[in-house]
């Protein structure tokens, strides 16, 4: 105990020796304090030194990269007054509003010049070529001929041929350019007959100088005829007897699946989707009719195909009539029932709208009808024939074909215009119909 006792002394006496106690404990804390704030810059700089050039990556990223994205804009073309057209097929129980998409090109259509042969000699060279005596020197314009000068010179009574105003003026072709100088009889030119201006050759299916873009716009229950008059209208590449031609009864039918019930011959009446068509200088009347099939096949081809009891081209001849017999809409599906309901019970249509498109001509294509005109003998005459008519007569909207397809549920067999307010007054009997009758 006391040699432990006595080393401790030693020991604590060597310390007070060198440096006081507190001394010690000051540079203790002071280097604890010191190592503690150095590993903290160290680290701060550590991570300021990751940070910016991750802000800096971002900051190039934002100002130098930008982020590109390719947006495909469709073309559409704009829908009639009465109707909006979109891609999209509404379902059968509602009315449809809508715009079919149309992929035009604006293209001018421009008639390659003629190519020029090369002339052997742009001016006559005095020596190798002298011109006969009493020549005199001419500068062609434009539409000169060689035969245009030979007749000159005939009436100036200086008679030549053409072979021989080649042969003095060293050409071997008959083809002149603008400013080319050769020399003529005298009075050749002056005697010459002025030069028709040769029109172009037109590419094929143009028929008439376009003055495009250009909107052909198609109404709900027009029939091809009156399509035709609005195509002769607006300054398009083609006639409305073009138009016609390509879609009218006798036509060919293009390939499209919603067209294998069309009987051949019968044309595409029916399937011109009313809507507002841009044209192009270079469209054609098959491109227009390849065009609005497009817009069919796209919007009313799912509706038609729907049909039940009835074939696709039985609907779209069912709404032809509907369209004529009413615009509207909401009245579009009672008329529907009418016809529907007729067919059920073996009656005939009977609609008058039938027998005016057997009676259209150009000017009136429409016509109201007369006295005793419900006798004609037409397979179009639906109060004589039941059933359906040979083809649509008239092009219907996308709602009209809706109302051929879904009709409303009710048990009308008759109507007739409505003396007591708008639209239609609708009868199941054929007594509550003439009481409609004659309340007109």
């Amino acid at each position: 105990m006391l040699v432990i006792h006595l080393e401790n002394d030693k020991i604590g006496n060597m310390s007070t020796s060198i440096m006081p106690r507190w001394a010690w404990i000051t540079l203790f804390i002071t280097t604890i304090l010191s190592t503690a704030l150095i590993t903290f810059f160290l680290v701060s700089l550590s991570k300021e030194q990751m940070i910016l050039p991750a802000k800096n990556e971002l900051s190039n990223f934002q100002t130098e990269r930008p982020v590109e994205a390719t947006v495909e804009i469709l073309p559409t073309f704009t829908a009639s007054p009465t109707q909006t057209l979109t891609p999209t097929i509404m379902p059968s129980n509602t009315v449809a509003t809508f715009t079919p998409t149309i992929v035009a090109t604006n293209i001018e259509v421009t008639t390659p010049p003629t190519e020029q042969p090369t002339i052997v000699a742009e001016s006559v060279d005095a020596e190798g070529c002298p011109p006969p005596e009493g020549w005199v020197a001419y500068t062609i314009q434009q539409g000169d001929t060689l035969f245009a000068f030979q007749l000159g010179a005939n009436r100036a009574g200086n008679p030549t041929t053409v072979d021989e105003i080649m042969l003095a003026n060293c050409i071997d072709t008959t083809f002149l350019q603008v400013d080319q100088v050769i020399f003529l009889p005298e009075g050749a030119a002056e005697n010459a007959p002025p030069s028709e201006p040769v029109a172009p050759a037109l590419p094929a299916g143009i028929s008439r100088t376009a003055n495009c873009p250009c909107t052909l716009t198609i109404q709900p229950g027009w029939r091809l005829e009156q399509i035709a008059d609005e195509i002769n209208r607006i300054p398009v590449a083609f006639s409305g007897a073009d138009f016609l031609a390509v879609t009218g009864k006798g036509s060919t039918l293009p390939a499209r699946s919603f067209l294998t019930s069309v009987p051949a011959g019968s044309g595409l009446e029916g399937f011109m989707l009313p809507g507002s068509y841009t044209l192009q200088n270079d469209t054609t009347a098959i491109a227009l009719r390849d065009m609005i099939l497009d817009a069919f096949e796209a919007n009313a081809a799912p509706i038609i195909n729907s049909a039940q009891g009835m074939t696709p081209y039985e609907a779209v001849i069912l709404a032809s009539i509907i369209q004529r017999e009413a615009g509207d809409p909401n009245e579009q599906r009672l008329v529907s029932s009418v016809f529907h309901n007729r067919r059920a019970t073996g009656r005939a249509f009977a609609a008058t709208v039938t027998i005016q498109y057997a009676l259209g001509h150009s000017g009136n294509w429409w016509p109201r009808l007369q006295q005793g005109q419900t006798s004609l003998d037409s397979p179009y005459n639906t109060y004589r024939y039941a059933g359906f008519p040979p083809t649509p007569i008239s092009n219907p909207s996308i709602s009209a074909l809706q109302a051929a397809v879904n009709p409303a549920q009710t048990d009308y067999l008759y109507f007739t215009g409505n003396c007591r307010g708008s639209g239609n007054a609708y009868a199941a009997t054929y007594e509550q119909h003439l009481a409609n009758v004659e309340c007109r």
